[in-house]
């Protein structure tokens, strides 16, 4: 018994042995096996072949293309490495100590929907812009500055090259005058910011308007929209300013920009700039298939903080969701839903809004001023409202405000994410400016000469900022200008322009009214700021009263220029003279052309392929061709 046992353990043992043996020559073999796959992938991956180690065993032919020969020594068998494109998600917004709305700056808001107070808010189909890119594919600009981040007014490229020459093709005549309701006071011309829109219609949308036959049936029909402070919405045709349809006869001033859907939709978003004899004001929207109004709003609304009822900011949409976000002067941010119906086949537009909720707010710095009374008390003190356009991120509004403010507001909640304190009033529209190599987000905007300013000289320091779009912190401030206020506002009233390609480093931006040692306005400056660092690369003196924003234009290779419209100004001979529409190298500030458009530019050009549009206080607008 004994005996037997130990065979049968001796056995078992080298049955134990051959199993482990056989197990790691198992492993041993899928090791090798996984280690020559890597190795074939990864030669794959390097160009390479794995039959032969990734080189040829064939000679290469004796030719030009030799990368042996001598004569071209540059040419390789090596692959051009690719460097990848790294993008860095860029968080959400939130605040930091020194932008937090309640700790900071004593925030207190209030909202309403369909009429009743509620207390929060959360839509049920949310909000979500995207790149400035994917607003519209729309061939035209379409709304003030031309998208969601506010970046251009110019649309298409100005060719090849160009000799620098500017050449005047048309002009129209804007001859109506509005009285207000003080006679002492009448509106004329195409005011601040009074961007013309210009869009080429399909030619099914063409076929349902009211556009007469003649231009209908131009299959290259560029239609240039804007409202004047004439209270007249004109229609012109881009290449020699012929009407394109009758224009309306509106009850208010436009003293802002209006906008186009941008679906392409026929809707035209246009608002009053200030009482008339026709009463309060209030924003209207317009179905472009026969002219007509469809919808206005914010008129008398007894929620607002503010009795001045004026709506110069330029409408952006949300297709994807069918609504409209709009800040007004009277200290409302309304929201509603369009319900929008177009049928190109048949012919017809409809619209019917609803959902329409109010937000207002109050800081400490304006409950100090006006506790709970509406109205403005004097131009030395911050007012309530917003009197620039918003720019749209994500689910983000960006808004300056008159009292000094740049918000950061949650379009889905209404929550104010922070709040940027830039000093003075900020009528200028805040500019968006992504940087996905750095996982950052940018706004530039800058503030004018209001209630800063001293109330003897009338002079207030004035400057522009560079913010995290993030956390509202300023990246940098510039030290900017001691700028007057003349009867209007002096600083920065226009819009900046964000350079692109060649110009890609730089921003661009006016101050009007810069003051010398004696309180006297020596002109207005074109500024020209490195992005990085904030420092100036390049000054011009415009003279006169600058509020036009300036455009940037570029040539096929990139090479960039602004376009710059000016007012008018007494020369040293004691002439008047100007405004002036100038064409700038982007890089040097150098003036390459000028040409004289008798009459104060305050309204923003735009710009399509080489052709500008620009209208002035003078009550005509030009077509300008740049050459």
């Amino acid at each position: 018994m004994h005996g037997n046992g130990s065979r049968n353990r001796r056995r078992k043992r080298r049955r134990l042995r051959k199993s482990f043996i056989v197990f790691v020559l198992i492993c041993a073999f899928i090791f090798i096996g996984i280690i020559l796959l890597i190795s074939m992938l990864f030669r794959s991956a390097c160009g390479g072949d794995p039959g032969n180690n990734g080189s040829s065993t064939e000679q290469p032919a004796d030719n030009d293309e030799n990368p042996e020969d001598p004569e071209n020594p540059d040419v390789t068998d090596d692959p051009v490495e690719q460097r990848p494109v790294i993008r860095i998600p860029i968080p959400d917004p939130y605040a930091v100590e020194g932008t937090r709305p309640v700790e900071d700056f004593g925030l207190q808001t209030a909202m309403e929907l369909n009429g009743n107070p509620i207390s929060e808010y959360s839509r049920s189909n949310p909000i979500n812009f995207g790149d400035s890119n994917e607003y519209t594919d729309v061939e035209g600009i379409v709304t003030f500055r031309g998208n969601n981040f506010r970046d251009t007014a110019a649309y298409g490229s100005l060719g090849a090259s160009i000799n620098g020459n500017l050449n005047i093709v048309w002009e129209t005549r804007l001859p109506e005058v509005t009285n207000l309701t003080n006679p002492d006071r009448t509106w004329f011309g195409l005011g601040w910011t009074g961007q013309p829109l210009i869009i080429k219609w399909s030619a099914e949308d063409k076929a349902n308007m009211n556009i007469v036959d003649e231009k209908r049936n131009n299959p290259d029909l560029k239609e240039v929209i804007f409202g004047t402070m004439g209270s007249m919405i004109y229609f012109l045709d881009l290449d020699d300013g012929l009407p394109t349809r009758p224009k309306v006869q509106e009850r208010w001033i436009l003293k802002g920009s209006g906008a186009l859907d941008p679906r392409g939709y026929p809707l035209f978003y246009v608002g009053s700039g200030d009482t008339s004899s026709a009463g309060s004001g209030k924003n209207l929207i317009y179905g472009l298939l026969d002219t007509k109004e469809l919808f206005s709003y914010g008129e008398n609304t007894s929620f607002a903080d503010r009795s001045w009822q004026a709506f110069d900011g330029s409408t952006i949409v949300h297709a994807p969701t069918d609504s409209v976000t709009y800040p007004a002067e009277n200290n409302v941010i309304y929201q509603f839903t369009l319900n929008s119906r177009y049928d190109p086949h048949t012919g017809t537009m409809t619209i019917e809004p609803s959902d329409m909720l109010k937000w207002k707010g109050s800081t400490a710095r304006l409950r100090e001023v006006y506790g709970g009374a509406r109205g403005v008390i004097d131009n030395f003190q911050p007012q309530y409202g917003f009197e620039s356009s918003a720019a749209f991120w994500r689910e983000y509004m960006y808004i300056a405000s008159n009292s000094g403010l740049l918000y950061c507001i949650n379009v889905n909640t209404f929550e104010v994410i922070w709040i940027c304190d830039t000093y003075d009033d900020t009528d200028a529209t805040p500019v968006l400016e992504l940087d996905h190599e750095n996982g950052r987000a940018y706004i530039y905007v800058g503030n004018s000469a209001y209630f800063t300013r001293n109330r003897n000289t009338n002079i207030a320091q004035t400057s522009f900022f560079k913010i995290d779009a993030v956390t509202g912190e300023k990246i940098w401030t510039s030290e900017g200008y001691r700028c007057l206020m003349m009867g209007t506002s002096g600083g920065i009233k226009a819009t900046a322009a964000l350079g692109k390609n060649d110009l890609s480093d730089l921003v661009f931006v006016p101050f009007a009214n810069v003051a010398n040692d004696n309180g006297v306005s020596m002109g207005s400056y074109l500024v020209a700021f490195d992005k990085a660092s904030g420092e100036e690369v390049w000054r011009e003196n415009f003279g006169g009263q600058c509020w036009s924003s300036p455009v940037d234009v570029y040539d096929d290779s990139g090479k960039g220029y602004i376009i710059f419209g000016t007012g008018a100004y007494t020369n040293r001979d004691g002439e008047r003279v100007g405004g002036f529409v100038h064409l700038v190298d982007g890089r040097t500030g150098e003036r390459l052309a000028s040409v004289e458009t008798p009459g104060q530019i305050e309204a923003s050009p735009v710009v399509y392929d080489n052709m500008i549009v620009v209208g002035t206080r003078g009550q005509v607008i030009y077509g300008i061709r740049i050459s």
